[in-house]
């Protein structure tokens, strides 16, 4: 996973209730874990531009 990578985070974990399209912006290693900070793209209009971010990149889906 990089940069600019496109990912979905699955609705269990977004906290808008259903899986979103997103895009990496920044991968940083935190406590012993790679922290992934998102921009959310899609589909959800109160998600859309905003940050987003999970303690483990195995939690997001590659497209």
């Amino acid at each position: 996973m990089k940069t600019g990578d496109k990912v979905i985070v699955p609705a269990e974990i977004n906290g808008y209730g259903r899986d979103l399209r997103a895009m990496v912006t920044e991968i940083e290693k935190f406590a012993g874990a790679i922290f992934v900070t998102v921009i959310f793209t899609e589909p959800c209009p109160e998600a859309c531009g905003r940050k987003g971010g999970v303690y483990h990149d195995f939690q997001l889906i590659t497209e």
